[in-house]
């Protein structure tokens, strides 16, 4: 029986598939996790579900402010105890969803690191990006599908919506892969760890960003069509006549689908359709 197992029995606590708990057992891959997010005792750090506090134990000794964020309150008791000797550690209670950064931003930007539950990455990752001018960088254990489409380029089937949101917002890499052998309990998929470095400025220069993401959506929405019947179905007040027109006008194909254009493509397309209107 493996540590975390042993810690989980002495405590009586069970890992709640609801809340989507697989801890992450492997110590090489703690470390790799910890040593990606490059650490230093200038660093403010949150990491998101503290859990038995494996990796939080890692990780308060090499930070300057620790945050340990938990939403199960069953693990009180042994973070309490994991994590008494770190002084520049404080441990938190709460759902990510709900956890405002600026409560714990005093001037230096945050390092987020954590090992996010499969069902709510989606959400979570969209939560930090909204408050990304308290955050440097995320380093973020997530379902490897879901890396792959982070960090995927034009022209592969994994680039879409994600892909796009992230890599306008970030400088996303792919650093490591997990296998699922690694976690008790034991997922039914792999798991990869990716480092996101948050951008002082977007990747693409847009005339309104509002407008940037309604094209991005329009074009993945249905990913069969090309990428003038998906701008046509977008809703806004343009024929498919001048949408078509107005692709011609970037020498930019009619026909061509979503998933061969890049975010510089998709920035122009939406300037375009933004002086239009």
């Amino acid at each position: 029986m493996s540590r975390i197992q042993n810690r989980l029995s002495e405590n009586k606590i069970r890992a709640k598939k609801r809340l989507g708990q697989n801890f992450l057992s492997n110590e090489q891959a703690l470390e790799s996790i910890t040593r990606s997010a490059n650490l230093s005792k200038s660093d403010c750090v949150l990491e998101i579900g503290a859990g038995m506090g494996n990796l939080s134990a890692m990780i308060a000794p090499l930070a300057g402010e620790f945050y340990a964020l938990e939403k199960d309150l069953s693990f009180k008791k042994i973070l309490n105890k994991e994590l008494a000797c770190f002084k520049n550690t404080t441990i938190i209670f709460s759902d990510i969803l709900k956890f405002d950064l600026a409560c714990i931003f005093s001037g230096t930007k945050i390092k987020v690191i954590g090992n996010l539950p499969y069902y709510i990455t989606s959400p979570i990752l969209l939560h930090l990006l909204g408050q990304r001018k308290y955050i440097k960088s995320i380093v973020i254990t997530v379902q490897k599908e879901v890396a792959e489409r982070i960090v995927a380029s034009p022209g592969s089937k994994n680039y879409g919506r994600l892909s796009c949101l992230l890599q306008y917002h970030t400088k996303p890499q792919l650093l490591e892969i997990f296998p699922k052998h690694f976690f008790i309990p034991k997922p039914k998929v792999d798991s990869a760890l990716v480092k996101l470095e948050i951008l002082d400025n977007p990747s693409v220069k847009v005339e309104e960003e509002k407008m940037f993401f309604k094209v991005v959506k329009a074009i993945f929405l249905q990913r069969r069509k090309t990428l003038l019947n998906g701008l046509s179905n977008a809703g806004w007040q343009l024929s498919k006549k001048e949408i078509a027109v107005i692709l011609e006008n970037l020498d930019i194909a009619p026909s061509i689908r979503g998933e061969n254009l890049t975010l510089h493509e998709i920035a122009r397309i939406s300037d375009a359709i933004f002086e239009f209107l």
